[in-house]
């Protein structure tokens, strides 16, 4: 346009013949954070509260992340059914809610839109038992 637009100037917009782009969710999308886990977490409240955080989970619809050590033992199962939030943590602790040793972990994440394997380094830190 050569001219400014005026308040007598109208517009039409039509969208016949576009499709809808659909946001439906994506296992390829969920990660861990972080990872590795260097014995530390900023979002951790005190020494003992040791967790990782898994993101971009499906908000409707359930999630099952089970946790396995190298070897195959199932280490931990996380049952994710907050409706609205993308979001879990996990305590770095097992079924016995015992914490969990140094080294490689792999979390097989199950939802309803497809499953996701991720792989998980820990070292945690030194433990110091000053009081017996």
């Amino acid at each position: 346009m050569s001219k400014p637009n005026s308040s007598a100037d109208t517009f039409t917009f039509s969208s016949a013949g576009l499709e809808m782009v659909s946001n439906d969710f994506d296992p390829d999308r969920i990660s861990v954070w972080p990872n590795p886990y260097y014995g530390y977490n900023p979002e951790e409240r005190d020494a003992l509260d040791r967790r990782v955080m898994f993101s971009h989970l499906p908000t409707e619809g359930p999630a099952t992340i089970r946790i396995f050590a190298l070897d195959g033992t199932l280490v931990r199962t996380i049952k994710h059914n907050d409706m609205g939030s993308q979001h879990t943590y996990w305590d770095m602790k097992n079924n016995f809610e015992l914490p969990v040793a140094s080294g490689m972990y792999v979390a097989h994440v199950e939802t309803n839109h497809g499953d996701k394997i991720l792989k998980l380094a820990v070292i945690q830190p030194e433990q110091r038992l000053d009081v017996y």
